[in-house]
């Protein structure tokens, strides 16, 4: 257990080396925060849509997109070593494979929770703000407390869903694109062809969680059963993968 601390903490300080954890939160939290101001410019002349607390979860749904760099930054943690070479070098000093797959699983968790924090923060910062320079009660009511909860959720699942792109890619580059054209491209293309199918696309799931109004969505329950489902599958071809696969 120690071992798995000492080397848990290590892929930690590897994670928060150098500037491009910061710049990724610092750059989603930007394109959040406009988002869900852009959200309440376009609702704040709505009277219903204020009072009913549709344009704040429009708010908090516009910091949904952060698991988008959350994906990539726990990509990052295993395409980086590949890149760099010394992936086998982390295999012999933390005592095998499995120990690796595992520490680098706590480093992502860690770094999914905090884009999450991050998320909730900037949400509520974004929320309180637009309630404060508006004109008209901008209410928030359960229904956004749930919004937030789930916006949470698809953060922290995204961290893993990355992660084992990453295990599975590992070029950086190439994990970096594939994250980016499975959930801005493929998985939304798909949903508007097929609906029907796609609503048990990873992505997709994961909008039931932070309750996107779109129609032909998976119950929230279900949905989020399917995300976890797409992480352990995701998972055991990582872990078998990396088992079988040369890490000179």
């Amino acid at each position: 257990m120690s071992g798995l601390v000492q080397a848990s903490r290590a892929e930690l300080t590897k994670v928060t080396t150098g500037r491009a954890l910061i710049g990724s939160l610092a750059g989603g939290a930007l394109w959040c925060a406009l988002t869900g101001y852009g959200y309440y410019t376009q609702g704040r002349d709505n009277a219903a849509a204020m009072a009913s607390g549709a344009v704040t979860g429009d708010i908090i749904r516009g910091w949904m997109m952060l698991l988008l760099f959350s994906a990539i930054s726990c990509a990052l943690i295993v395409t980086r070593e590949v890149s760099g070479q010394t992936l086998a070098r982390t295999v012999l000093s933390y005592g095998g494979r499995g120990q690796v797959f595992l520490t680098k699983l706590v480093a992502a968790v860690c770094t999914s929770a905090l884009f999450a924090v991050v998320a909730a923060g900037g949400a509520l910062a974004n929320y309180a703000l637009a309630a404060r320079s508006s004109e008209q009660d901008l209410v928030w009511n359960g229904e956004c407390t749930k919004t937030l909860l789930g916006t949470v959720v698809c953060v922290m699942l995204s961290g893993m869903f990355g992660l084992m792109v990453g295990w599975l890619v590992r070029n950086q580059t190439l994990a970096v694109i594939t994250v980016l054209v499975l959930m801005l491209g493929i998985e939304p293309a798909v949903q508007r062809l097929v609906p029907e199918v796609a609503q048990f696309l990873f992505t997709i799931a994961l909008s039931s969680l932070y309750r996107d109004p779109k129609p032909d969505l998976l119950p929230i329950w279900a949905a989020f059963a399917v995300s976890l489902l797409w992480i352990v599958l995701l998972a055991v071809a990582a872990r078998t993968n990396l088992r079988r696969r040369d890490i000179g």
